[in-house]
């Protein structure tokens, strides 16, 4: 299965024509291709015409002078063109329609600001379904009017890119801390390196650093001495300060200690699921009852907690992933997050060839929602990933006055990030033109010990702007 496109969004159109088949690659001929999207002028109007089988579907872009909005313009309209015919032909709906970008919040904003009916347009132009448009709609609500873009204040973000052992769905760049040991200490040096003078940078450019985010990997894969060591780092006091804790395995209590000492107020346990034969299928070493005793451990403690659950995990029915979310909801953590299953390439179920059945898995997320909404948790921030099973999407749920400012700012790009670690990338969002540039360091943990300091004058050349 072959897409032709004769215009530069070729990879948006990609995207699109994914949904329907895995499988489909681009073209440089249209005579050797199965679907085509053609940009054509008209009347001073830009038509994308996409033909497939024997259908044919149409969009008109009307023409702006702002380069900017136009690219967005004739994105949206080359993209719906293409899924109007593919819907045509074989008959299948997507759950988000045409929709392929990862912030649909994001977007029913930007819908507002250009003075649209934005539940409308998501129904009827993008074809997004009413039970979809409804969970965009409770997010923006319990998000509320969010502040402007503030170019003196950013988060920072650590990396910490080791884990005890690799899940069979990941594609982060992390590696098993056992086979890296030797590199652990030198990558603790480079990263203080990297968060001291980061903070100094912010401080001498008067930006406010406002949320502290440790993500993965797995931060307590490292040690509680190497932990606190880092930890000491951090010099100023943030609002929130938030750290993956993630594999119930290494969490322990001189490990809460030291996140109690500096001031953490925001862990994960993430179980994934509460199925053991899943566990051991997906490459957690860690049991059920691990998930249990590290969760009472850290309920001693004043932390919000999250627990992460997946929909589409090898080999868990539907039944058992009922059970998983009976037993989060059970145990009362502050914040439960609903992730699809993406089949990212580098992991070992892509690898691998794995498929699941994606209405098993669109019946997993639908229960999991409505048993959370039915037990007062509300769903604030929302995230689409490309692979992901049946076109769904991964939502954060929370308690009351309990959600993570981080996950909102950086989910609906209103907060800069300075980012320091293996694989972490800064972003700097700016306030005009709704531009955001990027600034990523090495992949690989013996590059970036290696290089820090050049990683450094990336990250400090983008702040300069």
């Amino acid at each position: 299965m072959k897409l032709f496109t004769n215009f530069k969004y070729a990879t948006e159109l990609l995207d699109v024509a994914k949904l329907f088949f895995a499988d489909i690659e681009q073209t440089d001929d249209i005579v050797a291709s199965d679907i085509s999207v053609v940009e054509t002028e008209q009347n001073c109007k830009t038509v994308y015409v996409a033909k497939y089988n024997d259908c044919i579907a149409s969009r008109t872009c009307d023409m702006v002078e702002n380069e900017l909005v136009k690219i967005r313009y004739q994105k949206r309209c080359a993209k719906i063109a293409l899924y109007a015919v593919l819907k045509q032909s074989t008959g299948i709906s997507m759950p988000w329609g045409s929709l392929t970008g990862i912030r649909p919040t994001k977007l029913a904003r930007q819908l507002i600001k250009e003075n649209l009916d934005w539940q409308q347009t998501f129904r009827e132009v993008f074809d997004v379904s009413d039970a979809k448009t409804d969970l965009t709609a409770d997010i923006l609500q319990q998000q509320g009017n969010l502040a402007n873009v503030d170019e003196n204040c950013a988060d920072l973000y650590i990396g910490i890119p080791f884990c005890v052992s690799r899940c069979s769905y990941c594609s982060f760049t992390s590696g098993e801390i056992e086979r890296l040991k030797r590199y652990v200490e030198p990558y603790v040096d480079a990263l203080c390196l990297d968060i001291r003078k980061t903070i100094q940078f912010a401080a001498e450019h008067k930006i406010r650093l406002k949320n502290v985010y440790f993500g993965g990997g797995t931060p307590t894969s490292l040690s509680a001495a190497q932990l606190d060591k880092i930890m000491e780092c951090i010099t100023f006091e943030p609002d929130e300060y938030t750290v993956e804790a993630g594999r119930p395995d290494t969490v322990t209590k001189d490990k809460l200690d030291v996140f109690c000492r500096h001031g953490v107020n925001r862990i994960s346990v993430n179980p994934q699921t509460f199925n053991q034969s899943v566990l051991d299928v997906i490459g957690r070493k860690h049991t059920v009852n691990d998930i249990y005793d590290k969760y009472e451990l850290a309920k001693q403690y004043q932390f919000i907690i999250n627990m992460d659950l997946i929909a589409g995990l090898p080999s868990e029915t539907l039944e058992m992933f009922r059970f998983s979310v009976d037993e989060a909801i059970r145990l009362a953590p502050d914040n439960i997050t609903v992730h699809t299953l993406a089949l990212k390439k580098g992991s070992v179920l892509k690898e691998s060839n794995y498929s699941n059945d994606a209405n098993s898995v669109k019946q997993m997320v639908d229960y999991a929602h409505r048993q959370l909404y039915s037990n007062g948790y509300f769903p604030y921030y929302m995230y689409r990933q490309k692979y992901m099973s049946d076109n769904l999407e991964n939502v954060g749920f929370c308690k009351p006055n309990t959600a993570c400012a981080y996950n909102i700012g950086i989910m609906e790009e209103i907060t800069s990030i300075m980012a320091c670690g293996t694989g972490a990338i800064s972003k700097r969002v700016f306030s005009t033109e709704d531009r955001i540039e990027r600034a990523a360091n090495a992949k690989d943990v013996i590059t970036y010990i290696e290089r820090t300091d050049d990683y450094l004058s990336k990250k400090f050349e983008l702040f300069s702007k």
